[in-house]
């Protein structure tokens, strides 16, 4: 996995915890999906952390993601001959990494809160990439 994706998570981990205190316990939901030449793969996440790794080799890649919590956190890397992402957050504290190889790249970030943070690589034939970031 990227090692952007290790920084940001442990920040986002540490800024948690620093903004509610060690005695009280933070509800988390993090996921790490590995696919080759797999379905398309669809996460959502409502925990107040949310974290989600996404890895997916093959001819046609696609990843959904969707997380509403305090703080999200989302790494996507694919190869394949169409790859497409699409990653929605709502929360205070919002990191996306998106990185894409393929004949076509198509990628989505939509991200609501108060500390958004979006990027994308793509490297393809054929690149589209639409981020929108909004605080409430």
């Amino acid at each position: 996995m990227n090692k952007h994706i290790v920084v940001v998570a442990t920040a986002v981990l540490v800024s948690c915890l620093a903004a509610n205190g060690a005695a009280r316990a933070q509800a988390a939901d993090i996921k790490t999906i590995v696919s080759v030449n797999g379905p398309p793969v669809v996460v959502n996440q409502s925990s107040a952390l949310n974290m989600v790794g996404i890895f997916q080799i093959g001819g046609n890649t696609s990843a959904t993601v969707t997380q509403n919590g305090s703080n999200n956190a989302t790494g996507v890397l694919q190869f394949g001959g169409t790859t497409s992402s699409s990653v929605g957050q709502t929360g205070t504290n919002n990191v996306t990494y998106v990185g894409q190889t393929g004949q076509s790249a198509t990628s989505l970030i939509s991200q609501l809160g108060s500390m958004n943070a979006g990027a994308i690589a793509q490297f393809g034939k054929i690149n589209s990439s639409t981020v929108v970031q909004t605080s409430p």
